[in-house]
């Protein structure tokens, strides 16, 4: 099982990166641009894949007490808010914050033994529901919650006229 999950953290790494070395060539005007997705620029469906990231190691690091790279992460304590408004001056700051936290998130996949993999967690979510899952199933949402928003991304720079893909799994993990 550990291997399917380092597998998705490979990749999520790696389209992130073809994602970011696309993005980052464009005028903000083209990552600004307003389209009618429910996050409607692409710097905003950015912001949301780090921030759902951050939100995970924050979980994360509750459940999993001593793990080296959580407690080493600047993520697990960031000032949300406050990196919101660094954002909101200067929606650049996604992308270095995305290369950092993809890497923490493929060594914290790495450090996971398959008896880590299968313990329950427990969490508020956003609309402050407790929910007891095992890590395996969080992990499967999280990886794949990404792929959802860079899909969007993908449909907004097609708006564009900005030539992408980020299907092909296989030649990323």
């Amino acid at each position: 099982m550990k291997k399917v999950f380092e597998a998705m953290a490979t990749y999520n790494r790696n389209v992130n990166l073809s994602v970011l070395e696309i993005v980052e060539k464009l005028d903000g005007a083209k990552v600004l641009a307003v389209s009618k997705a429910y996050f409607p620029t692409i710097a905003d469906q950015l912001s949301h894949i780090l921030q759902s990231d951050i939100a995970w190691f924050k979980r994360l690091n509750a459940s999993l007490p001593g793990n080296p790279v959580l407690a080493s992460s600047r993520f697990v304590t960031l000032d949300t808010d406050a990196m919101k408004k660094e954002i909101a001056g200067d929606y650049r700051v996604i992308f270095g914050c995305l290369r950092e936290i993809d890497v923490e998130i493929l060594a914290l996949v790495k450090g996971l033994d398959d008896a880590v993999l299968e313990r329950v967690i427990s969490y508020k979510n956003y609309k402050g529901e407790q929910v007891s899952v095992e890590l395996w199933k969080i992990l499967l949402q999280w990886l794949n919650h990404a792929t959802h928003h860079r899909g969007s991304i993908s449909a907004q720079l097609d708006t564009l006229g900005v030539e992408n893909d980020f299907s092909a799994v296989l030649p990323r993990i």
